[in-house]
């Protein structure tokens, strides 16, 4: 019997670094002992004597790595930053997703969950006590990322921030109340300057401005109390096209009044589920498992916002609808809008803090989930038509 001969061959050997290579190398070793250092004299309380030590220091290697290509001082300073964070990272979403679970084996770990939480909390907060150094970089920059990045954490969503000043004073009103005006007035004055600036940058970028405005029911702007700024409104309306693409009616012909209850409510929670639904149209998932954990990303800000199994299926209702339109307005009310409600703010409608819910809870003859509902139903059915665009 013939015996089968394989013949095989050694990879090619890998070439030998250069000088160069191997000088670069050691120089970066070197770097990422001092950093690693720098870091666990910090955690020791030792850093006196390290900054006492002989030898090079930062600004030393930091002049020899600023010569070598593709970034690598950046990549080597951000390193040991990122991969602490993406620890704490981690650790946060375990424990965030252990609070989530109800069976008994996580529920013997929730106590310790909380306080893990409470002091990554903590480790946060004495990294951002650090922001400020960050800022006066960006400030005299010639980094474009350095001062993107600094420009986009500072727009994070004013209702965002209005959220954050709520749970400031829910969580810790002693604190709140000792201070004189404190972070209400902060926000106040800090809108109150953006506003402003708004102003003169959209008559200074009017072309930049305007796909933001489009996307928006209405322009910020401030009144005072001896003029009328309704030409200045006006002017500034048609210029940037306001509210040419908002998902509800945002024309001068609107049928609906934006300072009624219901509706303040309404618009913001349509605003979140018509912007979810069109920046997923024509997505497609693997399974249902897939999409429910994309959605779940998508929706989730807030701890008290976490979607649970009915918002989700809600969500995934709302996909599937015809572009909301007033003909198409009771539909979307029966099939997405009354039920996202129900499974959030109107789970519980005796309990309900929302005003333009409690608007219907007080109705005479509400007295049951059922009556709720379908007052809520009318309700919501009603307020959609007149927020809604033409067909």
């Amino acid at each position: 019997m013939n015996e089968t001969k394989y013949i095989t061959t050694a990879p090619p050997a890998e070439p030998e670094p250069t000088k160069e290579q191997q000088a670069r190398e050691r120089l970066l070793n070197r770097f990422r002992a001092h950093l690693s250092l720098a870091i666990t004299a910090k955690q020791a309380g030792r850093e006196k004597e390290f900054k006492a030590r002989r030898g090079p220091k930062a600004l030393d290697y930091c002049r020899e790595l600023a010569t070598l290509p593709d970034n690598t001082l950046a990549a080597e300073l951000a390193a040991p930053l990122t991969a602490s964070l993406n620890q704490i990272f981690e650790v946060a979403t375990s424990c965030e997703a252990n609070l989530r679970r109800q069976d008994e084996q996580s529920a013997a770990w929730q106590a310790s969950s909380q306080r893990v939480l409470a002091q990554v909390d903590l480790a946060l907060a004495l990294m951002l006590r650090q922001a400020g150094f960050i800022n006066r970089r960006a400030g005299q920059t010639e980094c474009d990322q350095l001062l993107g990045e600094v420009l986009g954490g500072m727009m994070t969503g004013n209702g965002e921030v209005a959220d954050l000043v709520r749970r400031w004073h829910e969580k810790f009103p002693e604190e709140a109340e000792a201070e004189d005006g404190g972070i209400p007035d902060a926000f106040a004055w800090d809108v109150y300057e953006r506003v402003a600036a708004l102003d003169r940058l959209a008559d200074d970028f009017p072309d930049a401005i305007r796909p933001a405005a489009r996307r928006m029911r209405a322009w910020p702007m401030l009144t005072h109390r001896h003029t009328n700024s309704r030409r200045r409104f006006e002017e500034l309306a048609k210029r940037l096209e306001l509210g040419a693409e908002y998902p509800l009616d945002a024309g001068e012909n609107a049928q609906f009044d934006p300072d009624a209850a219901l509706v303040r409510y309404l618009d913001g929670l349509l605003h979140r589920l018509l912007v979810t639904c069109r920046e997923t149209r024509g997505m497609t998932f693997k399974s249902v498992k897939e999409e429910a954990r994309f959605l779940y990303q998508l929706w989730w800000t807030r701890r008290e916002d976490m979607p649970d199994e009915a918002v989700l299926e809600v969500i995934h209702a709302a996909r599937k609808l015809p572009p909301l339109t007033k003909a198409t307005a009771a539909q979307w009310a029966e099939l997405a809008v009354v039920p996202l409600i129900l499974a959030t703010e109107g789970r519980d409608f005796k309990e309900c803090k929302e005003p333009g819910l409690r608007e219907i809870v007080k109705q005479k003859g509400v007295t049951s989930a059922a009556t709720f509902k379908a007052r809520l139903g009318a309700a919501v059915t009603a307020a959609l038509e007149g927020l809604a665009r033409e067909g």
